[in-house]
Protein backbone atom coordinates (compact mmCIF):
# COMPACT_ATOMS: atom_id res chain seq x y z
CA UNK A 1 0.00 0.00 0.00
CA UNK A 2 0.70 3.65 -0.53
CA UNK A 3 2.78 4.64 2.62
CA UNK A 4 0.85 7.63 4.54
CA UNK A 5 3.07 10.04 6.09
CA UNK A 6 1.48 11.97 9.30
CA UNK A 7 1.14 15.38 7.22
CA UNK A 8 -2.18 13.14 5.68
CA UNK A 9 -3.25 12.59 8.31
CA UNK A 10 -2.63 14.94 11.06
CA UNK A 11 -6.04 17.07 10.71
CA UNK A 12 -8.20 13.84 10.75
CA UNK A 13 -9.25 14.23 14.64
CA UNK A 14 -10.38 17.63 14.26
CA UNK A 15 -11.77 17.53 10.95
CA UNK A 16 -13.60 14.65 11.33
CA UNK A 17 -17.11 16.32 11.34
CA UNK A 18 -16.16 18.28 8.81
CA UNK A 19 -15.42 15.51 6.36
CA UNK A 20 -18.59 14.08 6.96
CA UNK A 21 -20.91 16.54 6.41
CA UNK A 22 -19.44 16.96 2.94
CA UNK A 23 -19.65 13.61 2.66
CA UNK A 24 -23.49 13.67 3.15
CA UNK A 25 -23.79 16.26 0.45
CA UNK A 26 -22.25 14.82 -1.82
CA UNK A 27 -23.78 11.05 -1.39
CA UNK A 28 -27.00 11.90 0.26
CA UNK A 29 -25.05 9.01 2.94
CA UNK A 30 -23.01 9.96 5.90
CA UNK A 31 -19.45 7.41 5.84
CA UNK A 32 -20.89 4.70 7.97
CA UNK A 33 -24.18 4.32 5.78
CA UNK A 34 -21.53 4.28 2.96
CA UNK A 35 -19.76 1.34 4.96
CA UNK A 36 -22.58 -0.46 5.38
CA UNK A 37 -23.98 -0.44 1.91
CA UNK A 38 -20.12 -0.94 0.32
CA UNK A 39 -20.50 -4.32 2.70
CA UNK A 40 -24.39 -5.61 2.20
CA UNK A 41 -25.37 -4.20 5.93
CA UNK A 42 -28.99 -3.68 5.58
CA UNK A 43 -30.10 -4.32 9.86
CA UNK A 44 -29.11 -2.80 12.99
CA UNK A 45 -25.35 -4.37 13.99
CA UNK A 46 -24.18 -4.88 17.32
CA UNK A 47 -20.98 -2.65 17.57
CA UNK A 48 -17.54 -4.45 19.12
CA UNK A 49 -14.64 -3.07 20.88
CA UNK A 50 -11.45 -1.82 18.70
CA UNK A 51 -7.59 -1.69 19.48
CA UNK A 52 -5.50 0.32 17.72
CA UNK A 53 -1.83 -1.24 17.69
CA UNK A 54 1.21 0.65 17.14
CA UNK A 55 3.37 -0.97 14.30
CA UNK A 56 7.11 -0.53 14.68
CA UNK A 57 8.52 -2.46 11.62
CA UNK A 58 9.53 -1.34 8.40
CA UNK A 59 9.82 2.78 8.28
CA UNK A 60 8.36 2.37 12.03
CA UNK A 61 5.33 3.65 13.38
CA UNK A 62 3.01 6.89 11.11
CA UNK A 63 2.93 9.43 13.67
CA UNK A 64 -1.00 9.71 14.88
CA UNK A 65 -1.83 6.60 13.26
CA UNK A 66 -3.16 4.80 15.17
CA UNK A 67 -4.92 7.92 17.34
CA UNK A 68 -6.82 8.49 13.88
CA UNK A 69 -7.80 4.73 13.25
CA UNK A 70 -9.71 5.27 16.79
CA UNK A 71 -10.98 8.80 16.44
CA UNK A 72 -12.45 7.89 13.09
CA UNK A 73 -14.43 4.87 14.82
CA UNK A 74 -15.64 6.38 17.56
CA UNK A 75 -16.97 9.07 15.36
CA UNK A 76 -19.46 6.27 14.36
CA UNK A 77 -19.96 5.66 18.19
CA UNK A 78 -17.46 2.53 18.44
CA UNK A 79 -15.52 1.69 21.67
CA UNK A 80 -12.11 2.24 20.32
CA UNK A 81 -8.99 2.33 22.12
CA UNK A 82 -5.01 2.39 20.79
CA UNK A 83 -3.06 0.32 23.15
CA UNK A 84 0.37 1.76 25.28
CA UNK A 85 1.94 -1.45 23.90
CA UNK A 86 3.30 -1.42 20.44
CA UNK A 87 3.64 -4.43 18.25
CA UNK A 88 3.00 -8.02 19.54
CA UNK A 89 2.72 -6.60 23.37
CA UNK A 90 0.00 -4.25 21.96
CA UNK A 91 -1.97 -7.05 20.53
CA UNK A 92 -1.77 -8.19 23.76
CA UNK A 93 -2.74 -5.44 25.35
CA UNK A 94 -6.10 -5.70 23.11
CA UNK A 95 -6.75 -8.98 24.03
CA UNK A 96 -6.73 -8.02 27.63
CA UNK A 97 -8.73 -5.41 26.99
CA UNK A 98 -11.47 -7.37 25.49
CA UNK A 99 -11.03 -5.71 22.20
CA UNK A 100 -12.66 -8.06 19.17
CA UNK A 101 -11.24 -6.49 16.95
CA UNK A 102 -7.75 -4.94 15.75
CA UNK A 103 -6.49 -2.51 13.71
CA UNK A 104 -2.80 -2.48 12.93
CA UNK A 105 -0.52 -1.38 9.77
CA UNK A 106 2.96 -1.80 8.57
CA UNK A 107 4.65 -0.59 5.43
CA UNK A 108 3.45 -3.39 3.18
CA UNK A 109 -0.66 -3.53 4.85
CA UNK A 110 -3.26 -2.22 6.83
CA UNK A 111 -5.50 -5.07 7.89
CA UNK A 112 -8.19 -5.37 10.59
CA UNK A 113 -9.02 -9.17 12.03
CA UNK A 114 -10.38 -10.54 15.06
CA UNK A 115 -9.21 -11.81 18.00
CA UNK A 116 -11.09 -15.12 18.52
CA UNK A 117 -12.39 -15.66 15.16
CA UNK A 118 -11.42 -16.17 11.67
CA UNK A 119 -12.52 -13.05 10.57
CA UNK A 120 -10.36 -10.08 8.70
CA UNK A 121 -10.02 -6.91 6.45
CA UNK A 122 -7.78 -5.20 4.14
CA UNK A 123 -7.53 -1.72 3.55
CA UNK A 124 -7.03 -2.24 -0.01
CA UNK A 125 -10.46 -3.93 -0.22
CA UNK A 126 -12.09 -1.89 1.79
CA UNK A 127 -11.41 1.29 0.82
CA UNK A 128 -11.85 0.08 -3.41
CA UNK A 129 -15.55 -1.36 -2.16
CA UNK A 130 -15.88 1.76 0.10
CA UNK A 131 -15.56 4.39 -2.69
CA UNK A 132 -16.92 2.72 -5.63
CA UNK A 133 -20.32 2.03 -3.15
CA UNK A 134 -20.08 6.36 -2.89
CA UNK A 135 -19.58 7.07 -6.23
CA UNK A 136 -22.84 4.15 -6.85
CA UNK A 137 -24.86 6.35 -4.65
CA UNK A 138 -23.52 10.28 -5.58
CA UNK A 139 -24.58 9.19 -9.31
CA UNK A 140 -27.91 7.84 -8.44
CA UNK A 141 -27.61 5.51 -11.39
CA UNK A 142 -24.94 3.76 -12.90
CA UNK A 143 -27.08 0.80 -14.54
CA UNK A 144 -25.17 0.12 -17.67
CA UNK A 145 -23.11 3.14 -17.86
CA UNK A 146 -19.00 2.94 -18.18
CA UNK A 147 -16.75 4.02 -14.71
CA UNK A 148 -13.31 4.72 -15.67
CA UNK A 149 -11.26 2.69 -13.22
CA UNK A 150 -7.61 3.95 -12.71
CA UNK A 151 -5.46 1.44 -11.56
CA UNK A 152 -5.40 -2.32 -11.22
CA UNK A 153 -4.11 -2.73 -7.65
CA UNK A 154 -5.87 -3.81 -4.78
CA UNK A 155 -8.27 -0.91 -4.62
CA UNK A 156 -8.48 -0.47 -8.47
CA UNK A 157 -9.96 -4.19 -8.67
CA UNK A 158 -12.29 -3.90 -5.80
CA UNK A 159 -13.56 -1.12 -6.68
CA UNK A 160 -14.10 -2.39 -10.33
CA UNK A 161 -15.68 -5.75 -9.10
CA UNK A 162 -18.18 -3.63 -6.64
CA UNK A 163 -18.97 -1.39 -10.08
CA UNK A 164 -19.64 -4.40 -12.27
CA UNK A 165 -21.76 -5.92 -9.27
CA UNK A 166 -23.93 -3.17 -9.33
CA UNK A 167 -24.59 -3.19 -13.22
CA UNK A 168 -22.22 -0.78 -14.18
CA UNK A 169 -19.22 -1.32 -16.47
CA UNK A 170 -16.06 -0.84 -15.24
CA UNK A 171 -13.27 0.51 -18.01
CA UNK A 172 -9.81 -0.20 -16.54
CA UNK A 173 -7.11 1.69 -17.25
CA UNK A 174 -3.36 0.42 -15.51
CA UNK A 175 -0.08 1.60 -16.44
CA UNK A 176 0.72 -1.98 -16.83
CA UNK A 177 -2.00 -2.96 -19.53
CA UNK A 178 -2.05 -6.81 -19.15
CA UNK A 179 -2.99 -6.05 -15.14
CA UNK A 180 -5.98 -4.33 -16.29
CA UNK A 181 -6.71 -7.01 -19.03
CA UNK A 182 -6.71 -9.73 -16.58
CA UNK A 183 -8.57 -7.73 -14.08
CA UNK A 184 -11.07 -7.00 -16.80
CA UNK A 185 -11.06 -10.59 -17.70
CA UNK A 186 -12.89 -11.86 -14.30
CA UNK A 187 -15.80 -9.17 -14.20
CA UNK A 188 -18.78 -8.71 -15.98
CA UNK A 189 -19.15 -5.91 -18.67
CA UNK A 190 -16.01 -4.95 -18.22
CA UNK A 191 -12.94 -3.91 -20.58
CA UNK A 192 -9.28 -2.77 -20.17
CA UNK A 193 -8.25 0.14 -22.12
CA UNK A 194 -4.06 0.39 -23.65
CA UNK A 195 -4.31 4.36 -23.23
CA UNK A 196 -6.50 7.12 -21.48
CA UNK A 197 -5.82 10.51 -22.88
CA UNK A 198 -9.34 11.82 -22.93
CA UNK A 199 -10.78 11.61 -19.50
CA UNK A 200 -13.51 14.34 -19.99
CA UNK A 201 -15.56 11.20 -21.78
CA UNK A 202 -16.18 9.96 -19.04
CA UNK A 203 -18.80 11.22 -16.67
CA UNK A 204 -17.88 8.42 -13.68
CA UNK A 205 -13.92 7.86 -12.46
CA UNK A 206 -12.60 6.57 -9.63
CA UNK A 207 -8.88 7.30 -9.10
CA UNK A 208 -6.95 4.20 -7.88
CA UNK A 209 -3.56 5.09 -8.92
CA UNK A 210 -0.73 6.39 -6.65
CA UNK A 211 -0.33 9.64 -9.37
CA UNK A 212 -0.53 13.06 -7.69
CA UNK A 213 -2.56 15.72 -9.31
CA UNK A 214 -2.82 14.23 -12.91
CA UNK A 215 -6.44 15.24 -13.32
CA UNK A 216 -6.86 18.83 -14.56
CA UNK A 217 -9.37 20.83 -15.10
CA UNK A 218 -9.36 19.75 -18.66
CA UNK A 219 -10.65 16.36 -17.94
CA UNK A 220 -13.83 16.81 -16.01
CA UNK A 221 -17.08 18.87 -16.51
CA UNK A 222 -19.36 20.12 -13.71
CA UNK A 223 -21.39 16.70 -14.61
CA UNK A 224 -17.96 15.17 -13.58
CA UNK A 225 -17.97 12.85 -10.58
CA UNK A 226 -14.43 11.37 -8.94
CA UNK A 227 -14.03 9.26 -6.20
CA UNK A 228 -10.44 9.40 -5.05
CA UNK A 229 -9.19 6.78 -2.99
CA UNK A 230 -5.93 7.24 -4.29
CA UNK A 231 -2.34 8.85 -2.25
CA UNK A 232 -1.56 11.16 -3.36
CA UNK A 233 -5.03 12.26 -4.77
CA UNK A 234 -5.09 12.61 -7.89
CA UNK A 235 -6.68 15.64 -8.84
CA UNK A 236 -5.48 19.05 -8.53
CA UNK A 237 -7.43 21.60 -6.50
CA UNK A 238 -8.74 23.42 -9.61
CA UNK A 239 -10.99 20.64 -10.33
CA UNK A 240 -12.52 20.66 -7.13
CA UNK A 241 -14.62 23.68 -7.67
CA UNK A 242 -15.64 21.99 -10.68
CA UNK A 243 -16.30 18.61 -10.61
CA UNK A 244 -17.74 15.84 -7.60
CA UNK A 245 -14.64 14.71 -5.81
CA UNK A 246 -15.28 12.46 -3.62
CA UNK A 247 -12.47 12.30 -1.12
CA UNK A 248 -10.63 11.47 2.13
CA UNK A 249 -7.40 10.11 3.29
CA UNK A 250 -8.27 7.22 5.87
CA UNK A 251 -11.69 7.80 7.11
CA UNK A 252 -14.27 5.84 4.73
CA UNK A 253 -11.37 3.00 4.38
CA UNK A 254 -10.88 2.84 7.90
CA UNK A 255 -15.24 2.71 8.59
CA UNK A 256 -15.70 0.05 5.83
CA UNK A 257 -12.94 -1.91 7.24
CA UNK A 258 -14.68 -2.13 10.41
CA UNK A 259 -18.31 -3.10 8.70
CA UNK A 260 -16.44 -5.44 6.92
CA UNK A 261 -15.26 -7.72 9.53
CA UNK A 262 -18.58 -7.21 11.94
CA UNK A 263 -20.98 -8.22 8.37
CA UNK A 264 -18.52 -11.39 8.85
CA UNK A 265 -18.89 -11.79 12.49
CA UNK A 266 -22.37 -11.31 12.10
CA UNK A 267 -22.63 -13.66 9.27
CA UNK A 268 -20.65 -16.58 10.97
Amino acid sequence: MTRLVESDIDHISKEIEEYDRKFFQQTGYSMEEIAKIAVGIKNKTTKRKVAAVPVTSGLGIIGGFSFSVAEILRHCGIEAIVTEKSDVAGIQEAYQSDAEIVFMSDDDICAAFCLDKKVQSDNGYATGIGFAAALHMASGEINNKEVLILGAGPVGSAAAAYISDVGGNPVIYDLKYEKAQKLAATLSRAKAISECNELKQYKYIIDASTSGEFISRDDVSHETIIASPGMPIGVKKEVMDIATVIYNPLELGVITMYFHCIRQLEDD
